[in-house]
């Protein structure tokens, strides 16, 4: 046997498979670790760039988790999980959920019901299992156990136990020391026990989102920061600060070196230009919500129940309203019509001349007891549909189920486009006028496939005026050579001023 034969017999060859396609393969050098495993150099690339990947996913994810804790959605779960004493609060959510309960928070102050001078506000955040429960348990921090509603309807209510069914609460077999919230904990300790309770749903909701905003006072505390950073400031401030300093210090007099940072001796306390939401607007969209979303049937009848009495009573109230600026105008969309469809029955004295003053405080008396029945059926509780139907019906009346329509507006039809989008808008707004009232018999379903049949008839009708008015414009008359032109440069009407192609009514909703 020759030398060159005898170095060929003792090549050996081992088998591996390669980490990143999982294919199996021979080669000639001996490799112990794992992870350095490849069968080409391709594979080798493609592992170096997923690892790059996922480096830059996870520091993302941790730069979005700094931000969640600075953020007012992460500081209100993390006052939550202080005030019940434990992280618990949060099991059971998914990705989802965390996006629905940041559309809840978001919501919230889209109410625009807090009163920066007397540190109250109009709406509370309500849960409808309490807090903390009589038997132990915990009511969790999640939207089917949230609803929006009055404060001092919650503050009646406090912890009482109203419903086993509606709601979601965290027994107390389920609140494992482990995740306790201590008295000396930190806001850093108690986010860190919400991410290791969440695990991979805060992880998603962390890749996901794109609107984590931070609280006032930390975006105040960036704010001053750059300002000292950048030399941009009108006044500089006597001392440096690093970021984490000036978040530490107090809203007061963050505010105070912002307003000397711009010039300015003193600072004015910040006042939404907005109105406070309607409180029937507010339950409407809550009930709205829970008769979808909740797990409990009968939860949901309620809802669905009072939806439909508040729906009506808006309407009423929305009547009397300006169509433009007033609260419910929701309730009685009045775009390209005219509405009064509801009338008030004067029941204390049908046949004399009505008393304002006994109309008035009737009215209150209405929309009292259907408010705090909201909160009532959002809460859980039983409610007395019988008496809350017969109080609505024994006042409110149908007037008319037709809506006079408007000649076409030039700048609704092209923002709709054609005549199809332009008639189901239409419809759309005298759904949610119908609706409710078939709900609650005040009118028939055939008088409502009526109204749908002649609003197309009403609406040709307002075209035809609108074409006269079209004509009748200065601009069309002439005299010339001694003969009068009624028509002079016309050259046809606009597109909201033709008719529109013949089309059956929509179907009535469900």
């Amino acid at each position: 046997m020759t030398p060159s034969n005898t170095k060929k017999s003792s090549t050996r060859n081992y088998s591996y498979t390669c980490v990143n396609c999982n294919t199996s393969y021979t080669g000639r050098r001996e490799q112990a670790d794992k992870s350095k495993r490849f069968c080409k150099d391709s594979c080798r690339k493609a592992k170096s760039r997923g690892a790059d990947k996922a480096g830059k996913r996870q520091s993302r994810i941790e730069e979005q988790f700094t931000r969640f804790c600075k953020s007012s959605f992460g500081q209100w779960i993390i006052r939550e999980c202080i005030k019940a004493n434990t992280v618990c609060i949060m099991m059971g959510h998914t990705t989802a959920s965390l996006f629905e309960l940041e559309r809840f928070h978001n919501r919230y102050y889209k109410c625009y019901g807090f009163n920066p001078d007397e540190r109250k506000s109009v709406y509370h955040r309500c849960h409808i299992q309490a807090r903390k429960g009589v038997d132990g348990s915990v009511g969790a921090l999640h939207p089917l156990n949230l609803f929006i509603g009055l404060s001092l309807l919650n503050q009646q209510a406090g912890n009482k136990f109203i419903s086993a069914d509606a709601g979601l609460s965290i027994p107390a077999h389920k609140l494992l020391k482990k995740w306790q919230v201590g008295v000396g904990d930190t806001i850093k300790q108690v986010a860190k026990k919400v991410r290791g309770l969440l695990g991979e749903a805060l992880t998603g909701y962390l890749a996901e989102s794109r609107s984590l905003k931070l609280d006032k006072l930390h975006t105040l505390a960036q704010r001053i920061y750059n300002r000292q950073q950048k030399g941009t400031s009108e006044q500089e401030l006597e001392e440096r600060y690093t970021l984490t300093q000036l978040e530490q210090l107090p809203l007061e007099q963050l505010e105070l070196m912002d307003a000397y940072q711009r010039g300015k001796d003193s600072y004015t306390k910040f006042k939404s230009d907005k109105h406070t939401r309607a409180a029937l607007c507010v339950y409407a969209d809550e009930l709205e919500r829970m008769a979808t979303a909740s797990p409990s049937q009968r939860h949901r009848d309620n809802c669905t129940f009072m939806l439909d009495l508040v729906r009506v009573l808006g309407i009423y109230i929305a009547q009397g309203e300006c169509p433009v600026d007033g609260g419910h105008r929701s309730f009685l969309p009045q775009k390209g019509v005219k509405w009064q469809p509801l009338t008030y029955l004067n029941w204390q004295q049908p046949w004399g001349k009505p008393n304002k003053q006994l109309v008035d405080a009737d009215h209150r008396l209405l929309i009292e007891s259907i408010t705090v029945h909201c909160y009532h059926a959002l809460s859980g509780a039983d409610i007395p549909r019988g008496l809350l139907r017969a109080r609505l019906l024994k006042r409110l009346d149908v007037a008319t189920v037709s809506p006079t329509v408007h000649i076409p507006d030039e700048q609704r039809f092209k923002k709709l486009g054609t005549w199809p989008d332009y008639i189901a808008a239409l419809y759309a707004d005298a759904e949610q006028v119908w609706q409710p009232q078939v709900a609650l018999d005040l009118c028939t379903t055939e008088q409502v496939e009526a109204a749908r049949t002649g609003l197309l008839d009403c609406l040709h009708a307002a075209i035809e005026r609108g074409r006269r008015d079209y004509l009748a414009q200065p601009r069309f008359k002439r005299m010339y050579r001694g003969r009068y032109y009624d028509r002079w440069g016309f050259k046809g009407y606009p597109a909201h001023l033709e008719f529109p192609p013949a089309a059956e009514p929509l179907p009535l909703a469900a």
